[in-house]
């Protein structure tokens, strides 16, 4: 047993190892030391990490999501809660609290136990999971149907409790606040 999530797909044969690679319903995908990927999250450079954050989206909204759409027919809250669990389950962390607002097309994701930024303590100066921002961001957009952006403003990484990301519209984030200077391009 892995774990009731992955079970259930092990089960109905939808999680398979072929060809040297696993697959979920057909999308590929891996495990991977949290090593690998905190080192693209520690280089203090903005412009890379926002180049991270933009490409994690932009997969994720494009193709990650439609996918999942695509095989199981989840749309709005049923999405956000599969997502949810599947995260969970692929070791993301623990998600505490979705604040979810369809309407107002916002939300706050509060995670534990994330294995990136644990690793990331005291190796950074600012709030650093650009991944899993990426990964919200994207998902969001396609639940909300609308372009929404995402922010850390709580990060293990600095000592925090926990993770916490803010998703909404660009427009709608304070950018004389320097956390959001820091994690998102400026409107033009």
């Amino acid at each position: 047993m892995l774990n009731t999530f992955y079970d259930k797909f092990i089960f109905t044969n939808g999680l398979q190892y072929r060809h040297g690679n696993f697959f979920l319903v057909d999308m590929p995908f891996l495990i991977c030391p949290t090593e690998v990927l905190s080192g693209l999250l520690c280089t203090d450079n903005p412009d890379f990490e926002r180049h991270v954050y933009y490409g994690v989206k932009r997969s994720v909204s494009e193709r990650m999501v439609g996918q999942f759409k695509i095989e199981f027919g989840f749309t709005g809250d049923k999405m956000v809660s599969f997502l949810e669990q599947f995260f969970v389950a692929s070791g993301w962390g623990t998600i505490k609290n979705v604040d979810l607002d369809m309407q107002g097309r916002k939300a706050i994701v509060q995670v534990l136990n994330n294995p990136l930024t644990a690793q990331l303590r005291g190796k950074v100066k600012t709030a650093s999971d650009h991944i899993l921002r990426g990964i919200l961001a994207g998902i969001f957009t396609k639940v909300f149907a609308e372009n929404v952006e995402c922010v850390e403003t709580h990060c293990v990484a600095l000592g925090g409790e926990d993770c916490e990301f803010i998703i909404k519209r660009q427009h709608e984030f304070d950018f004389s606040d320097k956390r959001v200077q820091e994690q998102l391009e400026a409107e033009i």
